[in-house]
């Protein structure tokens, strides 16, 4: 019998280019909280009538007013950095055109500008976007940041089949972090296929049940699950489960097992049997055979 076609790069390998997260952002409620405590605090040391209490009060405040400075700053540029990126997915011209930005920047050295430069690369080349993404260690990142760094680089490991890479870094997310709880959904799929094919399958299978998919992009998720799930079920011995989710993949669209058969997935050669087995028996490879068949 003719092979079947092989599936094209299925889209859950891609890590998501939603940019980096806007770290601390200076909101009115907060703003309003510092303004009262600035004013309160003058308040009381005015009416002590100590004038060295004032001086030490209006250091403090002049250094409140430089970190504040400095903060919005900062976020102003991580803000035009996600605009830029958002702009990026229109096109391939446009990606190329925003990377382009990004590297001739008098910032593109910064640990934002990095990560951006990372999540553009990934889509064409994910081992240069691991390789340049690896240049900055993760505590440089702003501390809001480090779990969408160490999630993309659990993507961009797993993409190029470093498992064991795609661990350690998973192992970094704190995914109860309140700050991010919108990307759980997704960040728990991907930690979970990590868990899964480094040994952990039982606590990948738990942390899959507790993802509860949000109104936007459930579908993306629910695929990537399912993924995890079949790395999960077989690595816990259970076949003919991870035989079913692969079918209810290739139901969904057969590019989909392209995670398991193709080379630079590195999946286990039983997985990859087992889903080219499943990837034979689907409507859409048989058509290919027959085709196949008669044009010869």
């Amino acid at each position: 019998m003719a092979e079947p076609k092989q599936p094209d790069e299925p889209a859950t390998t891609k890590p998501d280019k939603t940019g980096p997260a806007v770290v601390g952002g200076m909101n009115r409620k907060r703003m309003l909280w510092i303004g009262g405590i600035t004013a309160a605090v003058w308040a009381f040391a005015i009416n002590t009538g100590s004038t060295v209490f004032m001086i030490i009060v209006g250091v403090l405040t002049l250094a409140l007013i430089a970190v504040l400075l400095y903060s919005f700053r900062v976020l102003g540029k991580q803000r035009k950095v996600v605009a830029l990126l958002q702009g990026s997915t229109a096109s391939p011209e446009a990606r190329r055109d925003a990377l382009a930005a990004l590297s001739d920047s008098k910032d593109s050295g910064s640990p934002t500008h990095i990560f951006a430069r990372s999540q553009l690369l990934a889509a064409d080349d994910p081992a240069a976007a691991l390789k340049l993404l690896d240049t900055v260690e993760l505590k440089a990142f702003p501390p809001a940041m480090q779990d969408d760094v160490s999630l993309l680089k659990v993507q961009l490991c797993l993409g190029i089949g470093r498992t064991a890479e795609a661990r350690k870094s998973a192992d970094l997310i704190n995914l109860a972090n309140p700050g991010r709880a919108e990307i759980r959904p997704m960040a728990s799929a991907i930690v979970a296929e990590a868990w899964a094919r480094t040994g952990k399958s039982k606590e990948a299978l738990a942390l899959l049940d507790s993802i509860e998919l949000p109104p936007d992009n459930a579908e993306q998720i629910a695929i990537q699950a399912r993924v995890a799930r079949v790395f999960a079920r077989f690595a816990a011995g259970q076949r003919g489960a991870a035989r079913n989710e692969l079918g209810a993949l290739a139901k969904t669209d057969p590019n989909h097992l392209g995670r398991f058969v193709m080379p630079q997935f590195r999946a286990h050669p039983e997985l990859q049997k087992l889903a080219r087995s499943v990837l034979q028996g689907h409507p859409s490879a048989r058509q290919h055979v027959k085709s196949h068949t008669q044009k010869r």
